[in-house]
């Protein structure tokens, strides 16, 4: 996780998981296959093996390197990322964070509704499903992203805290960024509003703002 960080932040010392010394696909890999290999250890059970991989921070930088990806690969998104990731970094990412659902989806005690996990779902799923649709990615790569938003958009109806802490991760990133943030926003699902128009987790806060209420 430390690497994967270091290598999209281009920082870090020479020779310890500095961004010059290694790949983004080279460390999305090993992160993958050590998911993968935690969720064999744990006879397919995975919740506990995956928990130590399945820290916020990392799940939000495997939802950060899919999302830059989509983005530099639509055409009418606005905002960036100052690294893009290549198709294979974002692969290995979606592989990470399907391995590590059982962690990632674990439900809050005691289980309660929240609205936060609802939102988080609702953003996650329309990113995974507009992953899936972007030319050239691979069979595997669809069918594994596919998987997870459905499981992730199923898991909306109880609070579900390493979820929504890498959510919020990934949302401060975006924000940094300068990036959309409604551009995951299904827009089947339409958009809560109060008396002051959109809530916070839109770009709303101002009166001459041009968002859109659904």
């Amino acid at each position: 996780a430390e690497l994967m960080t270091n290598i999209v932040e281009k920082k870090g010392k020479d020779g310890q998981y500095a961004y010059g010394v290694f790949k983004l696909y080279t460390a999305t890999k090993a992160y993958r296959d050590l998911a993968l290999s935690a969720v064999k250890a744990d006879g397919g059970r995975a919740e506990s093996e995956t928990k130590v991989l399945a820290v916020p921070s990392a799940v939000a930088l495997t939802l950060q390197i899919v999302s830059d990806l989509v983005l530099s690969a639509m055409d009418d998104a606005e905002g960036g990322s100052k690294y893009v990731p290549d198709a294979m970094s974002a692969e290995y990412a979606v592989g990470a964070f399907h391995a590590m659902l059982p962690s990632i989806l674990q439900a809050g005690e005691p289980a309660r509704k929240s609205l936060q996990t609802e939102k988080a779902c609702a953003e996650i799923n329309q990113m995974l499903l507009t992953y899936s649709d972007i030319a050239g990615t691979s069979a595997e790569a669809k069918t594994k992203a596919k998987q997870a938003a459905e499981r992730v958009s199923v898991a909306s109806s109880t609070s579900r805290p390493v979820l929504e802490i890498s959510y919020d991760l990934w949302t401060q990133y975006r924000k940094r960024e300068g990036q959309p943030l409604d551009q995951f926003i299904s827009q089947e699902r339409g958009i809560e509003v109060d008396e002051s128009g959109p809530l916070d987790f839109l770009p709303c806060s101002s009166s001459d703002s041009s968002c859109v209420i659904l």
